[in-house]
């Protein structure tokens, strides 16, 4: 863990960047054109206060920021499962087609707020995704618990202070490869000019396709496909249920 002073007062830069001081990054005023940019970064994520950070040395202010910057994984990041936090193994919806409508609806909620106001809600995002595990039966093929909306806000809290960010920007890059590859399935390709958070909030809004999709897809799975074989299952069914349609 790298350590710095300030006026004999140590301070640590964490191993990662959480979802709350993560959000807290990219609300800075203009972001990479703010002046004060990196002096910000280090004292939002070291607790350091800004004014001592502005007077000390710039080289290693900006050596700092580099570092923390360069922690977050900015392009493409890995889509993980599961992880464990606080001794609870936590796993991504395992099983698409056991998905309830109450998740559907909070998770089509979240979809229709604006990109700032989705800042906010990563915490409670990222705990809608992930559950505790109950039952394993291989490294991807678990159970997890049920979908409750009291024990889900808990969680969120908790994953807020300590969940590294990185699962759930690897989350978030699996719904848009999943809107990328359903865009490329269906007629919907001329629409490819729409922000990101537009083509999720369109798929989000064909849900009641996904859901009957997901359900004939019952017939033929058993649940354990990969996440690249589960989008290909369900683009394949979604896309028969829109030619119909």
């Amino acid at each position: 863990m790298l350590k710095f002073k300030i006026e004999d007062i140590e301070y640590k830069v964490p191993e990662f960047i959480n979802i709350e001081n993560y959000v807290k990054i990219y609300k800075v005023k203009d972001l990479f054109k703010d002046e004060y940019f990196a002096a910000k970064v280090v004292s939002i994520v070291c607790d350091a206060p800004l004014q001592d950070l502005l007077d000390t040395d710039y080289e290693e202010v900006y050596l700092l920021a580099a570092e923390i910057m360069g922690s977050l994984p900015l392009e493409k990041p890995q889509f993980i499962d599961r992880f464990e936090l606080d001794g609870v193994k936590y796993g991504f919806f395992p099983n698409w087609k056991d998905l309830t409508f109450a998740e559907f609806v909070d998770l089509d909620t979240i979809s229709t707020k604006k990109p700032e106001e989705l800042l906010d809600l990563m915490h409670i995002l990222a705990a809608i995704m992930y559950r505790p595990i109950l039952e394993e039966r291989s490294e991807h093929d678990y159970t997890i618990e049920k979908y409750n909306v009291d024990t889900m806000k808990i969680r969120a809290e908790l994953f807020k202070k300590k969940l590294d960010i990185k699962y759930v920007l690897g989350a978030q890059f699996f719904f848009i490869k999943f809107v990328s590859r359903y865009l490329s399935y269906s007629h919907l390709s001329s629409m490819q000019n729409l922000s990101i958070w537009m083509k999720i909030k369109m798929v989000w809004n064909l849900r009641k396709w996904i859901w009957a999709a997901i359900r004939r897809s019952k017939k033929s799975t058993d649940g354990t496909l990969s996440s690249t074989k589960l989008l290909e299952t369900i683009l394949q069914n979604t896309n028969m249920s829109t030619t119909k349609q």
